[in-house]
C-alpha cells in the first residue's frame, strides 16, 4: 500500500469504511467502498478534471481495490479506462480504443463495462444501498452453500465481500471480491456466486502447501493442479443454477459450457502427455507448465468440474470434500475414480502421477 499522501487517504478511508461498511450479524458485513469512491472519481472525470492524487489514493486503499491491484491489474489500468470512459475530452480517444477492444473476447472488454457502468450510475448507488440493508442474510446463505462441499473448519468468523467496478466477474481473494454490476445482473441469484468466492476464501485456509514458497520451475504446474481443484470444487455450489437451470442468469454460457465440459477429457490426455515427458526428462518443467497453463481452458473451470463430478459419481461426495485443501490427493481420487470406469474416461499415467507426487512430496508440511 503507497504512503503518499498518508493521513489524506488513511482518514478518507476511514470515512468510506464507517459509511460503507454494512453490518449483517455479528462479524458479517459488506464492503462498499470503492463502489462510492469509484462514484465520486467519476464524476469528477465527467466535468473533465482530473481527480485530486488524494482521491485516487483512497480509492486503490479501499480492500476491493488493494486486493485487485497487488494481484493481477495495476493501477495505471483503472486510472487510464475509467478517465478514458468519464473525461469528455478523451471521447475521440475512447472511440479508437473500442475498436481496437471489439476483437478481445467478450471477457475483457472492460471499457465496454465502463460505459455500462456510465449509464447505470443512479441505479448502481440505489443496488448498493439495498444490499446494505440486507447483508447479514445474504452472506449468512452464501456461507452455508459454501460449506455444503468443505469440511468442518472454523468458518463463522469474519466474511469479507467488497463491491467495485473492474469487470464482468469476480474473485476469491481476502476480501472477496465482486463487480456491482455483474452482481445486479444476477439478481436473486446473487448468492451462488458469493458462495462460490467464498469456498475458495474458506479453501485457502486449508490449502496444504503454501503458494508463496513455491518455486518458479514450478509454479505453472502447480497453478494448472491448484486451478483445476479449487474450480472444480467451487463451481458444485453454483454452476448448476446459474448455467445450468434455464432461469439461470447464466444459462445463455450454457451451450458453451456444455462443450468446454464434455472436451475436458483431452485436456486430461493433454496433461498426462506434458507430466510424462516431464518424468521422461524429455520436457522441461517450467515450458511443460507454461504450456499446460496456456491451454487451461477458462482458468480451469469446466475440467476441474467435469473431474469432480465424476469423483462424486464413482466415490461419492465426501471424498472430495475430505480433501477440499489438498489438490494432490483430488488428482489421485481422480485417477481411482476413472479407474472404474472401464476406460470411459483417460486417466493419468504412474509417469504423470510421479511429477504430482514430487511436487506434493517438495511443498506439503514443507
Amino acid at each position: 500500500m503507497k504512503q503518499f499522501p498518508l493521513i489524506v487517504a488513511a482518514l478518507g478511508l476511514l470515512f468510506l469504511c464507517n459509511r460503507c461498511a454494512s453490518p449483517g450479524r455479528e462479524g458479517h458485513s459488506l464492503d462498499f467502498s470503492g463502489v462510492d469512491q469509484f462514484l465520486k472519481i467519476t464524476a469528477t472525470l465527467e466535468k473533465d478534471k482530473d481527480p485530486d492524487t488524494a482521491d485516487w489514493e483512497v480509492l486503490f486503499d479501499t480492500p476491493g481495490y488493494a486486493a485487485l491491484t497487488q494481484s493481477e491489474f495495476n493501477r495505471e489500468f483503472f486510472r487510464e479506462n475509467f478517465s478514458l470512459v468519464f473525461m469528455p475530452s478523451l471521447q475521440e480517444e475512447l472511440e479508437q480504443r473500442l475498436d481496437e477492444e471489439k476483437e478481445r473476447p467478450a471477457h475483457f472488454r472492460f471499457l465496454h463495462h465502463y460505459l455500462d457502468a456510465k449509464q447505470r450510475r443512479e441505479a448502481m448507488a440505489e443496488y448498493a444501498d439495498s444490499l446494505r440493508a440486507n447483508a447479514g442474510t445474504l452472506l449468512e446463505a452464501s456461507a452455508q452453500k459454501a460449506k455444503k462441499y468443505l469440511p468442518p473448519i472454523q468458518a463463522d468468523d469474519y466474511i469479507p465481500v467488497s463491491f467495485v467496478l473492474f469487470a464482468s466477474d469476480a474473485r476469491g481473494y481476502t476480501p472477496v471480491v465482486i463487480d456491482i454490476l455483474f452482481a445486479m445482473d444476477m439478481g436473486e441469484s446473487l448468492h451462488y456466486l458469493i458462495a462460490h468466492e467464498l469456498h475458495h476464501f474458506y479453501r485457502n485456509k486449508i490449502l496444504v502447501f503454501d503458494r508463496d514458497l513455491i518455486r518458479e520451475a514450478d509454479a505453472d504446474i502447480m497453478w494448472v493442479l491448484d486451478q483445476i481443484h479449487a474450480e472444480g470444487l467451487a463451481d458444485q455450489t453454483d454452476k448448476r443454477i446459474l448455467i445450468s437451470d434455464k432461469e439461470g442468469p447464466m444459462h445463455g454460457l450454457a451451450d458453451r459450457w456444455e462443450e468446454m465440459v464434455a472436451n475436458a477429457p483431452e485436456y486430461v490426455k493433454h496433461m498426462n502427455e506434458y507430466l510424462a515427458a516431464v518424468a521422461a526428462g524429455t520436457e522441461e518443467k517450467q515450458e511443460a507448465g507454461a504450456r499446460l497453463r496456456e491451454t487451461l481452458p477458462m482458468s480451469g473451470h469446466p475440467v476441474g468440474f467435469f473431474m469432480t463430478n465424476l469423483i462424486i459419481r464413482e466415490l461419492g461426495r465426501e471424498s472430495v470434500i475430505k480433501h477440499a485443501g489438498d489438490p494432490f490427493a483430488f488428482f489421485h481420487l481422480y485417477n481411482e475414480a476413472a479407474g472404474r470406469t472401464a476406460g470411459e474416461v483417460p486417466a493419468l499415467s504412474p509417469e504423470a502421477m510421479a511429477v504430482i507426487d514430487e511436487l506434493e512430496g517438495r511443498y506439503v508440511n514443507n
